[in-house]
């Protein structure tokens, strides 16, 4: 139908979902979180302040790469003209969120990079995917790297196990009864995390 009358013109307002991915995992989210909204979609490098804030709901879409959050740039460099707005974080990362570890070190990043701000906008965390056919080289060989560092630990995570057993081929944690809070922190706003 798309093909034959054009995308449907969006009334002002309503929903906005931006995402930063290296692989593709958290774009997938992002397509899945704006389909119920009705949202447009977007990669963030290519959205500005200036635009997204005639949005009323704002959906922002972080992946974790080598240990760090991407993507929070949109946030820092719009802070002002998104003042006011319904924002929602996620971050994607293949370590289990659930682990307080993890957990406690992503929340650091996040009050870095945002610092009061951190605390304002409710944020989900959720597991992504790996693909180790969609690895360039280099990122092959870090993998192989972590892989080798994760064999010789005396204890290893559940994740690390599964990370191992599916090394060369591909593990995926998404989950998408995950992002029903996201959905409904982006049409009705939410205090806190999940």
């Amino acid at each position: 139908m798309e093909a034959l009358f054009g995308k449907k013109k969006r009334a002002p307002g309503g929903a906005l979902v931006l995402y930063t991915t290296r692989h593709g995992a958290t774009q997938r989210y992002a397509e899945r979180i704006a389909e119920p909204l009705d949202a447009l979609i977007k990669d963030a490098a290519y959205m500005s302040g200036e635009k997204a804030k005639s949005y009323d709901a704002i959906v922002v879409g972080c992946c974790v790469y080598e240990g760090r959050i991407q993507g929070l740039d949109f946030l820092k460099r719009n802070a002002e003209a998104l003042a006011g707005k319904r924002l929602v974080l996620y971050v994607v990362g293949i370590e289990d969120p659930a682990q307080e570890e993890v957990r406690r070190g992503l929340k650091a990043q996040l009050r870095e990079a945002l610092g009061d701000a951190a605390e304002a906008i409710p944020t989900f965390f959720l597991r992504g995917a790996i693909r180790w056919r969609s690895l360039g080289v280099l990122e092959q060989v870090k993998m192989r790297g972590w892989m080798k560092a994760i064999r010789e630990k005396a204890q290893r995570t559940q994740t690390e196990d599964m990370l191992l057993e599916a090394e060369g081929g591909a593990i995926d944690f998404s989950d998408e009864a995950d992002l029903v809070p996201i959905v409904h922190a982006a049409r009705f706003g939410a205090e806190g995390e999940a």
